[in-house]
């Protein structure tokens, strides 16, 4: 079997896109090797497209932070810590795609030690770094331009605003409501001290030339339960349970499992005003968004919200933010008198806006969503949330967001909840029926990281690095 992969491998080095002269002899089957990897991935049709790849440099992975971040990148220092972020963004991405092959002929261990390799040799190779920036890589933004220009968007995008407002308002009145009757979720808490808390970002900053606060992964874990909010949600039905995502074999389908509530996790980074932050998300999903009617455009399978709490360089809650999986329903809290909101542009639309007082080296807080459309009905960060903590709750199983990008199907190998356009099939809406001129496609429907578009009146993205910037403005002391 070896002896094939690497005869295959030699077969079809000949045809590789990228340009093998830059790098070591010695590393030129690595580059077939990885090449004819992602060939293979893409002629199965299981790519993962949550971050972007490029044919000449098979061994990284790109997202719009790391693109955003390679004008900063001067020295020797920066340059390494960049290709590590890229690199662990391919690794996790290699793994989903090598487990979701149907026919498998490669090794991981010797995919990733090529990877290894490769990047290794990248941080000192200034010929392969020249031609990484010559080349310009650049993440597609998730709108489809020509459905705007057959949509007339310049004309609907006037006749669908006050639609949009009184959406906005609908959900600003549900929010101030008393919910009763809800069931309360949380993951194990976890007791740590806000002076070891700080001493972490202090010795991640200074660690890094770029600014970066990247903390250990066995760091994070720990934030993630220090942080995790307590969930209400108002009980109607299964449908506000927030489950575990799994594939139905005997259906060749995906579903959410109420019986085993659970919360997904992953850790991004944003800037704001030259500064780098790290950001913990917490996603919920829920089998269905429950109809409120008999024909409800919005109702459909699988529902889910994602809570992204933004941390400043002490460790300490500065903003909170989130939105449904479909990238809709956009809101963000300030949690800070260091900043205040920007003034409405009229050419994008502004997100549901809020402004909550986080006491000093606060820990615990909750939200509180609605029965069958999960909407955000309460925010606490006070005693309350202390005290509701305590009282009995559910506890939620943490998983990996990236278990989701291979989902076990008990056939010697995994699926992709998405598809490679980023999109959950099983989930459209018949929103996008009238919603198509704003071009997003297949609006409503549940969306992977990188792809979620949260404004239907002009561009933007719930993972744009400076999206923050657009939104509040530093306050003058």
């Amino acid at each position: 079997m070896r002896l094939f992969v690497v005869t295959w491998v030699v077969l079809l080095s000949a045809c590789t896109s990228f340009n093998s002269s830059l790098y070591s002899q010695s590393l030129q089957s690595c580059l077939s090797h990885l090449s004819a990897f992602k060939k293979e991935v893409n002629r199965q049709q299981v790519n993962d497209g949550q971050v972007l790849n490029h044919k000449a440099f098979p061994y990284l992975a790109f997202d719009r932070f790391s693109q955003s971040q390679l004008e900063q990148v001067t020295t020797d220092r920066d340059r390494s810590q960049w290709l590590d972020y890229t690199s662990q963004l391919a690794t996790r991405q290699r793994q989903a795609e090598f487990n979701n092959l149907l026919v498998n002929r490669f090794d991981l261990q010797v995919l990733d030690n090529c990877a290894d390799k490769l990047t290794a040799e990248a941080k000192h190779n200034d010929l392969v770094w020249e031609s990484l920036i010559e080349q310009k890589i650049s993440i597609p933004d998730s709108y489809e331009p020509w459905l705007r220009v057959f949509g007339l968007y310049p004309i609907s995008r006037q006749v669908a605003q006050s639609s949009i407002d009184k959406e906005k308002k609908r959900i600003l009145l549900g929010f101030s409501d008393t919910s009763i009757h809800t069931t309360s979720y949380r993951l194990p808490k976890t007791s740590l001290p806000a002076q070891d808390i700080e001493t972490w970002f202090n010795d991640a900053l200074q660690h890094s030339t770029l600014g970066w606060p990247m903390l250990t992964d066995a760091q994070i874990s720990q934030l993630y339960h220090y942080y995790s909010p307590l969930i209400n949600v108002e009980h109607g039905s299964d449908d506000d349970i927030p489950g575990t995502v799994h594939y139905l074999a005997n259906e060749q389908q995906p579903a959410v499992d109420p019986s085993k509530p659970a919360l997904y996790v992953h850790h991004s980074y944003t800037q704001l005003y030259g500064e780098t932050y790290l950001q913990l998300n917490y996603s919920l999903w829920f089998a269905n968004r429950t109809p409120t009617s008999s024909f409800d455009p919005y109702a459909g399978k699988f529902d889910g919200v994602l809570l992204r709490l933004t941390l400043d360089h002490q460790g300490r809650p500065l903003l909170l933010d989130s939105i449904h999986h479909c990238g809709c329903y956009h809101m963000v809290f300030n949690l800070t008198d260091r900043f205040g909101f920007e003034n409405a542009n009229p050419d994008i639309e502004t997100p549901l806006l809020f402004k909550r007082a986080v006491p000093s080296h606060a820990s615990s807080w909750s939200v509180t969503l609605s029965q069958g459309e999960h909407m955000i009905r309460h925010i606490d960060w006070n005693k309350q949330a202390e005290a509701e903590a305590k009282r009995q709750a559910r506890t939620l199983a943490r998983l990996d967001y990236d278990q989701l990008r291979q989902l076990p199907t008990g056939h010697h190998h995994t699926v992709s909840l998405f598809n490679p356009r980023g999109l959950l099939p099983s989930s459209e809406r018949l929103e996008s029926v009238y919603l198509w001129p704003f071009g997003i496609p297949s609006a409503g429907a549940m969306r992977q990281l990188g792809h979620h578009a949260i404004a239907f009146v002009g561009v933007r993205h719930f993972d744009q690095p400076n999206l923050f910037e657009q939104i509040i403005r530093p306050v003058k002391p």
